[in-house]
């Protein structure tokens, strides 16, 4: 059927161009440049225009078909390929989770040449390396993998992280700024970046990392991160500048404190400056204020430095007193009191709060070092003795203190984990130490308003 409409179309063609002819026997003249043409009739002229037009819209649709096709089979070997790709790779992790690491290594080592421009076999191989501590090979995966398929986000970050583990300070850097460039809220990148950062105590670099991550994270962690920051750029400039700064500096220290009420580094850093400048009274205050906000030790520990420096130790006895009226099953705060009284030679008192807490089943061995302390004061050697047998292996601190993001152990309060860097972290390791919850805080802002020492005295106004 399809060859007999051909057939008709083709007679009736023929017989229109007989007629076309019949009806315009005059020439035409076509010319194609340089004074050249070709002479035919009207109607050859239109035959001839028709076929061509017909011959070039065959070659468009012979084009775009043999296009069509090749994208259909390039498509298809494609799809092939990431088949036999997908197949591979989840063979070679099979091997992993079988635990022959090696022959994994091997598969992936080979898919890695078989199909060099995909990213993950890279990635998983470079991981197994780190898994093993092989870093050093980890590294070359890495770099093969960048210089074959290019600066990928995944590999730069990769490669930053195990640089950084292999001490590379300035490699990892590099690629965790081209990482960056890549992708500006790559959350993963700015923290690692900052860290650094905040390793090399660059603090202008690390606090305009952290402005960054703060705007995409808003959470409490990276709040006290900036703070921390905005911190040691404080302290960085008052030891550049010295006391040529302490106004703008105390500026600063309060405006942190406003922010974060419980950031107890500033409080302790303002202190120290009032105390440099001989304005010990607002020392003692802003003291006092930490410790009302807080309820951390450190705060105690400083008070008593102050006042006995002073040689007003009777001061910081009634701070302690009145805490304990307040508060008169705090443990910790009787302890201190204890080892206050013993520092003072008040020997009676402090073996009397000792004895306290024994009895209540109180038992560590800053209590017995305490004790056995005290009977030496009193020349009983004997029952000194046996207290420091009780303190066996002798810790080098009264208290415990420790990180409360990583755990780690502090000889004394410190201001900034190195090992988890967090700021504001360090306590009295409380569940360890007295098997007691102490309350946070102590409200004891009253006690000092209507302190004596909590007004400025004429002579320190003077100075």
């Amino acid at each position: 059927m399809k060859y007999k409409i051909l057939t008709i179309i083709l007679f009736v063609f023929i017989i229109l161009y007989i007629y076309l002819d019949n009806l315009n026997p005059q020439n035409v003249r076509l010319y194609i440049g340089y004074g050249k043409f070709y002479e035919t009739s009207v109607s050859s002229f239109v035959v001839i225009a028709f076929i061509l037009g017909i011959i070039v819209s065959a070659l468009a649709g012979l084009i775009i078909d043999l296009k069509n096709f090749l994208t259909n089979w390039k498509k298809g070997r494609k799809e092939r390929k990431i088949k036999e790709f997908k197949e591979s790779f989840e063979k070679a992790k099979s091997y992993v989770l079988k635990g022959d690491k090696e022959k994994a290594i091997e598969s992936l080592n080979r898919i890695t040449r078989r199909y060099p421009d995909m990213e993950s076999p890279y990635i998983y191989l470079a991981n197994l390396y780190i898994s093993s501590k092989e870093l050093e090979r980890a590294l070359d995966v890495l770099n093969q993998a960048e210089q074959t398929i290019g600066k990928k986000e995944r590999i730069l970050l990769k490669k930053a992280v195990v640089n950084k583990s292999l001490n590379n300070t300035n490699e990892a850097e590099n690629s965790l700024l081209e990482t960056i460039k890549i992708n500006e809220a790559n959350i993963s990148a700015l923290t690692l970046l900052r860290d650094i950062y905040v390793e090399k105590k660059d603090w202008d670099s690390a606090y305009n990392i952290q402005k960054r991550i703060k705007r995409l994270v808003k959470d409490e962690q990276e709040q006290r991160r900036f703070i921390g920051i905005k911190y040691e750029l404080i302290c960085e400039s008052y030891s550049k500048k010295n006391e040529l700064n302490e106004d703008k500096i105390i500026k600063e220290l309060k405006e942190i404190i406003n922010e974060d009420k419980r950031f107890i580094p500033a409080y302790l850093f303002l202190a120290d400056i009032y105390k440099k400048i001989g304005r010990l009274n607002e020392s003692g205050r802003v003291y006092g204020r930490g410790y009302t906000k807080t309820g951390h030790i450190i705060f105690l520990l400083k008070m008593e430095d102050l006042y006995i420096e002073r040689g007003d130790p009777g001061v910081i006895l009634k701070i302690y007193r009145r805490i304990m009226d307040i508060s008169p099953n705090n443990r910790l705060i009787i302890f201190l009191y204890a080892r206050l009284c013993l520092r003072l030679e008040m020997i009676d008192e402090a073996i009397d709060m000792l004895n306290n807490l024994l009895a209540e089943g109180v038992d560590f061995k800053g209590l017995h070092r305490a004790m056995a302390e005290a009977y030496i004061h009193r020349g009983e050697m004997k029952k000194a003795l046996d207290e420091f047998r009780r303190t066996f292996p002798i810790e080098k601190v009264y208290i415990p203190f420790a990180c409360n993001v990583c755990n780690s152990q502090k000889e004394e309060w410190e201001d900034f984990c190195s090992n988890c860097f967090s700021w504001n972290t360090i306590n009295v390791r409380t569940g360890e130490f007295l098997k007691i919850n102490v309350k946070d805080t102590i409200d004891i802002k009253a006690f000092y308003e209507m302190s004596e020492w909590y007004r400025e005295e004429p002579e320190e106004e003077a100075k």
